[in-house]
């Protein structure tokens, strides 16, 4: 009876299994003496590998000598003996695990050997962990536990030093450390690459570092940004070679004197360019090169003019001298003489003629001549006069100031034409005109006077000889010089009605051929214009899209852009760049799509197997619960939760087996008289095991949820539970260990939450909006009934839209300030482009749609 008593107080059996081991007749059955020896047992393991070898060392401390050396088979289980009343040190050892040293003493009490010798094994599992070269390996010269009798129990209890849940977080904290110094070391790399200008190496040394975080969002976006520097220094320098090039072409085409091609092709180079001071002093020597070589062809033909009318005048001259018709032979020499005044042959046939008409009544025809000549020249300075006053009253001030000129010629002394003279001089000056397109005027018009004026002198000395012919013919040559002329259309009406008619229908004709191609030519360059300023709008519109990353509306402008002008190169060189772009932007949500798709896939596994593992933890299934807590940490193998929560379960089914492997060694052991009597006995100290079994579980889940394991509490409230149902504190407490479990969760997700507000917010300040988007938008997968992420999102699409309003206001200013400079450079070719880009971001801005009407009008 006091056996089975020392039996049941030793061993703790629960009720169920006792009651099962009764049924066994082998129970019964009495055991032979063994010597004082206590039997060690269990099992070595590796946290990584499989297990193949390992060594215990057994050291007596009280000789400090080594008594046993045991090989660990590769399964990895032992057992040994030990005598009692000594103490020793337990060393476990294999080659690349850190050793552990467990304390082992089987010191007795007399009285208790005396009374019953006989305890059950020890049965413990030993965790070795890998040998992590970098980390200080004194913390495994430490022990990690002991092992000894206690009275309380009247068994061997153990006591906890520091477990493996400890020595892992250790290892851990150490390999955290470890790459936190090698993360910031390559850090430090990158950071002096990238200030040397070596993007490229800089790239990949911090892709480095990503390998060691892949978390990290600032390596990430530290490696995008220096793949876009790099991009624009690529697109920078293609731009510079294009634009050297074309400066080339340009060059050449100096160089071969097509001098309008090179224009083009500046142009073109000033749109990579806009304000290169080389192209446009090159635009500026080539449109002096053309003004000159026009300059130079205008000259060339009015001399031809003169040559030709001066051999006509000469030609018809020698003519009337031979049919002694010396008043017409007068007439055209002094013609001639006119464009020629130094010619000698002019001179010596009008010298010639004089002595002709010296034997012709020489007094009578010279009082004639002059008679008529005074008269021509009163109608003439009449007809200038008026001329004049009309010329000024139009504001043809060059062509007025001529016609007043020659009146003056006419008559010097005569005061109107002075007067006109001095009123044109203050209105030239007040208008400012180019003294190089005065003067082409002036002479222009002054040539056409004196062919003018020659013609009505020729008709009117014909008309007074009758030869109506041929005054028609110079009269005819007068109107074309100056089509509202009034003498030679009286003089022509005075013609025969059949040839003034035959006149008037020619003249029709000839007008209405010049009207037509005036009309053709204005509506071709209107066309022209209209052409150009769609094509210019239409490529403004795709650069501002493009800027904006706006590919479809970009893709559409530059389409109207060739539509307009086919063969334009720039529109279809920006289409290229679109397609590309295009492609890569389309490949790059590609991905992000598949990576979101597949890490919120994970996600939801992962939270899956969270939730079904905390349930089966809840309803202590335990081992169910450590598979899914296992299969969750496979999905996100750097999640701490689910293996600290498997670490807890094996703590807990490793006490659970070990309980009843040593109930089981311990009946196997016992020696009982009868199974009557062992039953009365049981059945007497029922009630004491009952109490002792419930208070035992009570006081270890008191002490667990004091140390706030709210796991291992709970399972020692449900296993105290199992003895006393009725009992409502072991339910009170596994409610409150819920409780607290959630509180923890909740809290990790607000540390979450607030995390991501926290980095979300400072992106926002510094005005990173993608990184703000990203963060707020992270924060409410955490918490989706938060509202303050939801406003902060509105916030950062504002600000982004805002910023591009800005950036658009200030292309607008910059387009309108190269336009204006262009403008008062008279550089009308560029002003009209930029003012044309400015008007495709602003279509409702007045401003540019006043300076494209004036340049239209210039």
């Amino acid at each position: 009876m006091n056996y089975i008593y020392t039996f049941l107080r030793k061993a703790l059996i629960p009720l169920s299994l006792v009651m099962m081991l009764l049924s066994f007749p082998e129970f019964v059955h009495a055991q032979k003496k063994k010597p004082q020896i206590l039997e060690v047992g269990g099992k070595v393991r590796l946290d990584e590998g499989r297990f193949d070898n390992a060594t215990i060392e057994v050291l007596n401390t009280d000789n400090n000598k080594i008594e046993k050396k045991i090989e660990v088979e590769s399964s990895g289980k032992f057992d040994f003996q030990l005598p009692y009343q000594h103490n020793y040190q337990l060393f476990f050892k294999r080659d690349g695990f850190y050793p552990k040293m467990l304390i082992l003493t089987t010191v007795i009490p007399e009285k208790v050997i005396t009374r019953d010798p006989y305890f059950p094994p020890i049965q413990f599992v030993v965790t070795l962990f890998k040998v992590v070269p970098e980390i200080d390996p004194s913390f495994s010269k430490k022990p990690v536990g002991k092992i000894f009798y206690s009275a309380k129990v009247d068994n061997f209890d153990s006591e906890s030093y520091f477990n493996d849940m400890q020595i892992r977080q250790k290892i851990d904290d150490e390999k955290t450390k470890l790459a936190d110094k090698s993360y910031q070391k390559k850090l430090d790399q990158a950071k002096t690459l990238e200030e040397a200008g070596k993007l490229s190496e800089a790239i990949a040394v911090y892709q480095q570092a990503a390998d060691l975080k892949p978390k990290d969002d600032f390596v990430k976006d530290k490696i995008k940004l220096l793949g876009q520097q790099i991009k624009l220094k690529e697109d920078q320098a293609k731009q510079t070679e294009e634009f050297k090039q074309l400066m080339a072409d340009g060059d050449n085409k100096v160089a071969d004197k097509a001098y309008r091609d090179a224009i083009d092709t500046y142009n073109k180079a000033l749109k990579i360019k806009p304000d290169n001071p080389d192209a446009k002093a090159k635009i500026t020597q080539v449109n002096n090169l053309i003004a000159a070589q026009e300059a130079a062809a205008k000259q060339k033909a009015l001399a031809e003019a003169r040559k030709k009318q001066f051999d006509d005048a000469v030609a018809k001259g020698d003519k009337l001298f031979g049919e002694q018709s010396y008043a017409d032979a007068t007439d055209a020499f002094n013609e001639a003489l006119k464009l020629q005044p130094d010619a000698q042959h002019p001179k010596e046939m009008l010298n010639k003629i004089q002595e002709a008409l010296a034997a012709q009544k020489k007094a009578q025809e010279e009082a004639a001549q002059q008679k008529a000549l005074a008269e021509a020249r009163q109608k003439q300075f009449e007809q200038t006069v008026s001329k004049g006053d009309s010329l000024f009253a139009l504001q043809s001030y060059a062509d007025a100031t001529t016609a007043f000129n020659q009146a003056l010629q006419l008559q010097p002394d005569a005061k109107h034409p002075q007067k006109m003279l001095e009123k044109i001089k203050e209105a030239v000056a007040e208008q400012k005109k180019a003294v190089e397109e005065a003067a082409q005027q002036k002479a222009l018009a002054e040539t056409r006077q004196k062919q003018y004026d020659a013609a009505v002198s020729k008709g009117d000395s014909l008309f007074a000889q009758q030869s109506y012919a041929d005054a028609t013919t110079a009269f005819n040559q007068a109107l074309q010089l100056e089509p509202n002329a009034k003498h030679p259309q009286e003089m022509l009406g005075k013609i025969q009605d059949a040839l003034n008619a035959l006149a008037d229908q020619k003249k029709a004709k000839e007008e209405a051929a010049r009207q037509k191609a005036l009309a053709e030519a204005a509506k071709k360059q209107a066309e022209a214009e209209a052409n150009q300023r769609k094509f210019s709008a239409a490529v403004a519109k795709g650069d501002s899209l493009f800027g904006l990353k706006q590919y479809d509306g970009s893709i559409a402008a530059f389409n109207e852009a060739l539509q307009l002008q086919p063969d334009a190169q720039y529109p279809a060189t920006m289409l290229e760049k679109i397609k590309k772009a295009f492609a890569e932007q389309k490949q790059l949500q590609q991905q992000r799509a598949l990576a979101e798709k597949k890490q919120a896939e994970k996600d939801k596994q992962y939270n899956d197997l969270i939730a079904k593992a905390d349930q089966q933890a809840k309803d202590n299934q335990l081992t169910a619960a450590k598979q899914s807590y296992t299969d969750a940490g496979k999905v996100k193998p750097r999640e701490t939760y689910p293996i600290r929560r498997v670490n807890e379960i094996n703590a807990l089914l490793a006490e659970q087996a070990r309980k009843e492997k040593a109930l089981a060694e311990q009946v196997k052991k016992q020696k009982h008289s009868t199974y009557q009597e062992e039953k009365d006995t049981l059945n007497f100290h029922y009630t004491g095991v009952v109490e002792d079994l419930y208070l035992k579980n009570i006081k270890k889940a008191d002490a667990a949820f004091t140390e706030s394991k709210w796991t291992v509490a709970r399972f020692f409230y449900f296993e105290a539970q199992k003895y006393k149902p009725q009992k409502k504190y072991p339910k009170t407490q596994v409610a409150a260990c819920d409780e607290a479990i959630e509180t923890e969760l909740q809290a990790e997700r607000e540390s979450q939450y607030q995390g991501f507000i926290s980095k979300a917010d400072a992106s926002l300040k510094t005005g990173e909006f993608t990184l703000a988007k990203f963060y707020y938008q992270k924060a409410l997968k955490v918490k989706s009934g938060e509202e303050y992420p939801k406003k902060q999102l509105v916030a950062v699409e504002k600000a982004v839209q805002q910023k591009h309003a800005s950036e658009d206001e200030a292309r607008f200013r910059s387009f309108v300030k190269k336009a204006d400079d262009a403008f008062d450079q008279k550089d009308l070719s560029v002003a009209r482009f930029y003012y044309q880009k400015a008007l495709a971001l602003k279509p409702d801005e007045s401003y540019p749609k006043t300076q494209l009407d004036k340049l239209r009008n210039m």
